[in-house]
């Protein structure tokens, strides 16, 4: 009855049913509650699936609550350093990170790291979403040098689990290349910025709105560097991949703005305002 009352709510939820996902996991809770205790495991996993559908849909009042009586329970039914409250303790957090409280996150992402470092040791692929929290937090708050140790090391862990080309490393490098840009550590962002490039590039293919993506970071580090013609050469690559996907679609707009400011910035109004035109044409719903 209760598995059966949990996995019809995230079917619903899955299907955009959000109000009958909703009333069916605060059913599901409350067979949990009735028939296993208060302190039953399998409670926490039905406040966690409640409180996810409210974090969903923005509604951290009602989740947050959820999540911290889960975390309450595992630690009582499991033990303080089970892999489950480092769960637990990563959702909480993921609460208070998205509600800008990034101290309280911080502590609760290190914490969980620490579980997690106890439980499986310090070089676990599972340690990797823990690493990147921690850095995200850290470089919202601004504290931009605890940041790089954190992408480093899980940049590590992934190539060592997964191969220097798969997708998920080229995320890590992206991310700390980005970080390097942020700073304005263009020459350091770059042969990141590539190597995420060449990446992608190999998993998705040359025409995918992923590689645009990653064209448009690596143009922005290039024309930081002073090197123009290469840089505006990736620009157009990655607008032509967009329009490529997307035809007349807004989505081509970003593109289209990316080279308007390039433009801008490096002395040709005419082309900018080109490209601002392609893009009003756009955004009107019309074709360039």
């Amino acid at each position: 009855m209760w598995e059966d009352l949990n996995r019809k709510a995230v079917e619903l939820f899955q299907s955009g049913k959000y109000d009958e996902a909703v009333e069916v996991a605060r059913q599901a809770l409350q067979h949990a509650e009735e028939s296993y205790g208060a302190d039953d495991p399998r409670i926490a996993r039905s406040l966690n699936n409640l409180a996810e559908m409210y974090r969903t849909q923005v509604k951290f009042t009602q989740a947050e609550p959820l999540w911290v009586r889960a975390l309450a329970i595992r630690e009582k039914a499991l033990g303080p350093d089970h892999p489950d409250v480092a769960t637990s303790l990563n959702n909480l957090a993921g609460a208070y990170f998205e509600q800008g409280k990034f101290d309280k996150a911080d502590i609760l992402f290190r914490k969980a790291l620490r579980i997690l470092e106890r439980s499986l040791g310090r070089t676990h692929p599972d340690l990797v979403p823990c690493l990147n929290n921690i850095a995200a937090v850290n470089r919202a708050m601004g504290r931009h040098p605890a940041v790089k140790p954190f992408y480093e090391r899980a940049l590590e862990i992934q190539e060592r689990a997964l191969g220097p080309d798969h997708l998920e490393v080229g995320v890590i490098l992206n991310d700390l290349a980005g970080l390097f840009e942020s700073q304005s550590r263009f020459k350091d962002a770059e042969p990141l910025y590539r190597r995420s490039l060449g990446i992608a590039e190999k998993t998705f293919g040359p025409f995918h709105p992923h590689v645009a993506s990653s064209l448009n970071n690596l143009a922005s580090v290039l024309a930081g560097l002073g090197e123009y013609d290469e840089a505006e050469a990736l620009l157009l690559r990655s607008h032509d991949i967009m329009e490529k996907n997307f035809g007349t679609h807004p989505y081509v707009a970003t593109g289209l703005e990316n080279l308007a400011a390039f433009y801008e910035g490096v002395g040709k109004p005419a082309e900018a305002k080109e490209c601002h035109d392609r893009v009003e044409k756009l955004r009107a719903g019309g074709k360039e």
